[in-house]
């Protein structure tokens, strides 16, 4: 457990900021989420973020200049391709550029067990994968409120292009804020932000490269996922940086769920034969579903208002139902089983 700065510890010492908003299991992501992403081209001012610590604070992002619409969608682990090599895994997030990050999802902490990319390149493609088989990465302890820190040491192989090495390295977070968060679609109160920076050392042959991770990222006590995240990263040989917000956040913990569940669409039959029709039911005028395979991508769109789901041609396999409204807003999620 690493020292309070300064700043975090003397704003603590004030007895009328006790009511502090706290993030739980509740505020992370579930298997089935899928999360519509706003990526920004702004670049990241990380002297004004280290002055925006505190309590009560205000931040305005309200300007963030969107470039391109992502999506983060989360599976069960069985269904994807590297689950073997993930075997405490039970939640993995694939992202728009089809990378896969396997982690461990408990009322203490969320970790990282290991993480895989296919390599483009001309079939059979190769796969880069990170496997935390050392010491898996601790990216945050549950639960969390302002003046919370910590730090974690990980370890672990990578492999890639027929080539095998080594990491280790550590993460070392402050939970460093807490207010109201503006965003382009909202404002949001009752938000925790943490910053953390990141090192890791690859060595391959006997040669270490070193990389970095400094990152600050917002979660509302009323929503799941991180409503907003900025990174810069350093990979030894220059740096990038990365800003997104969610645009559609799901609001928090199981009983937001269950309220939910009585207005998003559902399929049945449970499972459902390859080669016959699934229902949905549910559906509200002005929606359509799109088909969704482990790895995030469309495989079916089907019309307005329609309620038949051929499967003819899907392999047994779990898929994700997403029904959007006509401005392309997710309005809600279901599962197809194909056996």
């Amino acid at each position: 457990m690493k020292a309070l700065s300064p700043l975090v510890f003397l704003t603590m010492l004030c007895p009328a900021l006790t009511a502090q908003p706290v993030i739980d299991l509740q505020n992370l992501p579930q298997t089935g989420d899928v999360v519509t992403i706003g990526r920004c081209s702004d670049l990241i001012d990380d002297a004004a973020l280290d002055a925006s610590a505190g309590a009560m604070q205000t931040w305005d992002f309200s300007g963030l200049s969107e470039f391109s619409e992502e999506q983060f969608i989360f599976v069960d682990p069985a269904s994807t391709p590297w689950t073997a090599d993930n075997p405490n895994s039970n939640l993995c997030g694939i992202s728009w550029d089809d990378a896969y990050t396997y982690y461990i999802l408990s009322a203490s902490s969320l970790e990282q067990e290991g993480n895989a990319i296919v390599i483009p390149g001309t079939p059979p493609e190769d796969t880069a994968k990170f496997l935390f088989n050392g010491d898996t990465e601790r990216i945050i302890e549950l639960p969390y409120t302002f003046g919370d820190a910590f730090t974690d040491d990980f370890s672990g192989t990578y492999s890639a292009i027929g080539f095998v090495g080594t990491f280790d390295g550590q993460i070392d977070l402050e939970v460093d804020g807490y207010g109201t968060l503006i965003l382009p679609n909202a404002t949001y109160p009752n938000t925790v932000r943490y910053h953390f920076d990141r090192t890791q050392n690859n060595t391959i042959f006997g040669n270490t490269n070193q990389t970095s991770k400094e990152q600050w990222a917002w979660v509302s006590a009323d929503h799941r996922f991180w409503l907003l995240l900025m990174e810069i990263n350093d990979d030894g040989f220059g740096t990038s940086q990365q800003v997104w917000y969610d645009k559609n956040p799901a609001l928090a913990g199981p009983t937001a769920v269950a309220d939910a569940a009585s207005t998003e669409p559902s399929v049945f039959p449970v499972p459902v034969e390859a080669g016959s029709d699934a229902y949905v039911r549910g559906l509200a005028d002005g929606q359509r579903i799109d088909l969704l395979d482990a790895t995030g991508r469309i495989i079916r769109k089907l019309p307005y208002g329609s309620t038949i789901i051929p499967t003819e041609g899907l392999a047994p396999a779990i898929y994700l139902l997403r029904s959007s409204d006509r401005n392309g807003r997710t309005v809600g999620t279901s599962r197809l089983i194909v056996r």
